[in-house]
């Protein structure tokens, strides 16, 4: 027998997680869903995207032992990318009757009470801006530093024509916040209002996803969430990064940009050819085509941004990872997006 569905109104909706697994992330997987289980999710649909957990055998046999009914697994039949993992996710909360959807990759661990903090803050932003409108998100340390250092919200907001992030007309702000006048004040309001978020943390209601539909597929893997989250903000709709609600990342990111002075550095440094790919290509995508206002800024954008690349990959005595990210940028150009036959995932 099919669910009721939840109504937009609902004072206290269903939260449902949905998260997404591969290889063998048992341990961390299995933290994540215990805390899930204390914060009262009522129920987490976990994304088996091609794992393999040995002595422990089947994912949904090994969950169904430890969890119960409180997890539902959809076995993909292989790691087919993030994007159709998330989409199939989404789906499948929907189709279970979820109210809230909360997002989570298997290593994001909510701190204690973060579901709660969330919940207060949707049902008040939701008031004003409608539930099938609205993002709430915890706060992750590497995806929201500038977030908890204080940047004030004008400077949070992603600038049109932007290449890789970069924008020329944002480096006087940089340099500026590195003096002891601009440096940031360290105070992070409880709720801060972005553009866009990771989906890690980020929960929001199933009218959402009929507002806005699925993940880009054509992604595949790293980008989507940006692209996803963006279709809300321009929509009309609200993106608030709550404070009080937190995200432990049981490991560390594949992407060393986090722990190093900047974003050309890490990219340089980072150890995996197919995510360097994937990022660079479906960002690069995603800003020419769906971000940009004014050509001819957007190409002096793009140009700085390769530059330093290729003087950071110089220095660093890696000139194929220059190679690889005009690779992926001259994919993107063309348009050849999905799987690329040369990096194909793990």
């Amino acid at each position: 027998m099919s669910q009721p569905l939840p109504s937009p109104n609902d004072p206290a909706p269903r939260v449902f997680a949905v998260l997404a697994t591969y290889r063998d992330r048992s341990a961390m997987l299995e933290a994540v869903l215990e805390r899930l289980r204390d914060e009262g999710v009522a129920r987490a649909v976990v994304i088996d995207n091609g794992s393999d957990w040995g002595a422990k055998g089947p994912v949904a046999q090994a969950l169904a032992a430890r969890f119960g009914d409180f997890v539902d697994v959809v076995d993909m039949g292989g790691n087919q990318g993030c994007a159709l993992g998330y989409a199939r996710g989404m789906e499948r909360a929907v189709e279970l009757g979820a109210g809230l959807i909360w997002l989570m990759d298997d290593d994001n661990r909510p701190t204690a009470g973060s579901l709660s903090a969330l919940l207060d803050a949707w049902h008040a932003e939701q008031e004003t801006v409608g539930a099938d409108r609205l993002v709430v998100s915890a706060v992750r340390d590497e995806h929201h530093a500038d977030v908890l250092a204080g940047v004030p919200e004008r400077h949070l907001k992603i600038r049109w024509d932007s290449f890789g992030g970069f924008h020329v007309r944002d480096l006087a702000y940089k340099f500026w916040r590195r003096t002891r006048w601009g440096r940031p004040s360290g105070q992070a309001p409880a709720r801060v209002r972005v553009d866009v978020t990771p989906y890690g943390g980020a929960m929001f209601h199933r009218s959402l996803v009929a507002r806005v539909g699925l993940p880009l597929l054509d992604f595949y893997q790293y980008g989507d969430d940006i692209e996803w989250m963006w279709r809300v903000t321009r929509a009309g709709g609200r993106i608030v990064v709550v404070t009080a609600a937190r995200i432990e990342d049981l490991e560390e990111s594949w992407n060393p940009t986090v722990q190093l002075s900047n974003r050309f550095s890490g990219l340089v440094a980072g150890g995996s050819a197919f995510r360097t790919y994937y990022a660079t290509r479906n960002a690069a995508w995603f800003e020419a085509n769906l971000r940009t206002r004014n050509r001819a800024m957007f190409a002096l954008n793009r140009m700085v941004y390769l530059g330093l690349i290729r003087h950071y990959a110089r220095r660093a005595g890696h000139p194929e990872r220059y190679a690889l990210v005009r690779e992926a940028v001259a994919d993107a150009q063309a348009g050849r997006l999905s799987i690329n036959p040369r990096y194909r995932l793990p």
